[in-house]
């Protein structure tokens, strides 16, 4: 095979491999539900909360087969349906959402009436539901990342709160600190000041001494006044 040949080969493997990798998020399987084991389609997620399932789920259903999905004995159902992908016949759609550990899986069943929608009894109608899901499955991811998302954002905002309040603080410590410096040096000045104020006393204390050692010998000699 040459250069020419290969690159082709090469690139349809590539598009198929993608198709079929993009197709699988929905699989055809067998489950147990209120009728029995009847065979269904299975979406599996990793890490999304069983309540963004369930809220897209039953907005995917409502949009797309018009059935009100209403929860009995643990099932999610919608009887008496019509849509043009299964022709003029009614159909019911029952559906369960499991949640074991990380993961959260989707049961979709789709009653036709003498039979449970399968690839087997009905290829093109099982591959046009396969598709319909696979389009939910992405608005489940879209929703569950979705929401990661404005977790995340909030964080985000919380954090940049936190740091205009550091800021603030910062701002507000460096004022104190101003405000502290400013008045340690007053108080610097105010100790010059009060040494200086205490030496000027001490000297006026001793004068202060010397004139009431005047004072007391005059008192002394009250009585010889006279005869000077």
């Amino acid at each position: 095979m040459n250069a020419k040949q290969i690159f082709p080969a090469i690139f349809f493997c590539f598009l198929f491999t993608s198709a079929f990798a993009q197709y699988d998020v929905v699989r055809e399987t067998e489950r147990m539900m209120s009728f029995g084991s009847r065979p269904c389609f299975r979406l599996e997620f990793a890490n999304t909360d069983a309540g963004v399932v369930e809220s897209v789920w039953k907005d995917f259903a409502k949009k797309n087969f018009n059935a009100k999905l209403k929860k009995s004995k643990g099932e999610w159902a919608a009887t008496k349906l019509r849509s043009a992908f299964m022709g003029d016949n009614p159909f019911a759609i029952y559906s369960t959402i499991e949640k074991d550990g990380n993961k959260t899986a989707l049961n979709v069943w789709v009653d036709a009436g003498t039979y449970f929608l399968n690839r087997r009894d009905n290829r093109s109608r099982t591959d046009e539901m396969m598709s319909s899901l696979q389009q939910c499955y992405f608005d489940i991811r879209r929703e569950a990342i979705g929401k990661e998302l404005r977790s995340e954002e909030e964080k985000l905002k919380d954090m940049e709160n936190r740091q205009k309040k550091l800021v603030r603080d910062n701002e507000s410590l460096r004022k104190d600190i101003e405000n502290w410096k400013s008045k340690i040096q007053k108080a610097e000045q105010d100790i010059i000041n009060n040494e200086q104020n205490q030496e000027s006393n001490i000297v006026d204390q001793e004068a202060q001494r010397r004139l009431i050692d005047e004072v007391r010998r005059r008192l002394e000699n009250v009585e010889n006044e006279g005869g000077k």
